[in-house]
């Protein structure tokens, strides 16, 4: 279900500069291996983006418990989850999606790493359609961050490797990729994806939720959506 929102050019600024400063403050020399740099990084991208009258963006990322017996990212495939509450006007929307990361271009990776990959994408896809893989090259002496589709991967088709800053702006800001069931959306607010393991066994139908945020008020207004 899409939900296509415009935003002026002010408001995509903010949330291109917003991103860009997560990532340039990273140093890759003290968050080298992969599990800190994507902690380091969902750290950064969090937060408050925008909020005015004429919109909101909001930010929330979770990092997946990847150690210990049972643990998250073992059995979703999952590194980390981000969140987006997204609004203009009267409209809005709150969404997820679920990411693989992985330290340099996809192409590039062993065949071994490739076959994990894969075995981690299809994991996610047993959770939601919104599965993605981070590819975070080094570019000038700086790691930057791309988003490709999870879904394209596993299939073998053709993607396209979007800029950090650029997904956010074209394809988040927009809302057409995240998942916007309500259960989902809540269950991965926690590491341990408790809650999101639960679901998936029960196999429940999930309602779509939109969030509202009135101009007059600060907190989003829950408006269900059959889906």
């Amino acid at each position: 279900m899409h939900h296509a929102f415009s935003f002026p050019e002010h408001i995509r600024r903010a949330l291109r500069n917003h991103i860009e400063k997560a990532v340039s403050e990273i140093d890759m020399n003290r968050y080298f291996q992969e599990p800190t740099y994507t902690t380091a990084l969902a750290t950064k991208l969090a937060g408050v983006v925008y909020e005015q009258d004429d919109g909101y963006i909001k930010i929330e990322s979770t990092v997946v418990n990847a150690q210990g017996r049972g643990a998250a990212e073992k059995w979703s495939g999952a590194d980390l989850a981000i969140t987006a509450s997204v609004s203009k006007g009267n409209q809005g929307i709150r969404k997820a999606i679920m990411v693989q990361s992985k330290l340099e271009r996809i192409e590039k990776l062993s065949p071994s790493r490739k076959t994990e990959l894969m075995h981690q994408v299809q994991k996610m896809k047993q959770l939601t359609n919104s599965v993605k893989v981070m590819e975070i090259p080094v570019e000038n002496g700086q790691r930057r961050p791309r988003i490709v589709s999870g879904q394209k991967i596993l299939a073998g088709q053709h993607y396209k490797s979007y800029d950090l800053s650029d997904y956010f702006v074209m394809r988040i800001l927009t809302t057409f990729d995240g998942d916007t069931r309500q259960r989902f959306v809540d269950a991965v607010q926690e590491s341990k994806l408790t809650q999101l393991r639960l679901i998936a066994k029960l196999g429940l139908k999930q309602s779509v939720t939109n969030y509202v945020k009135p101009k007059e008020s600060k907190v989003p207004v829950l408006v269900k959506v059959l889906g």
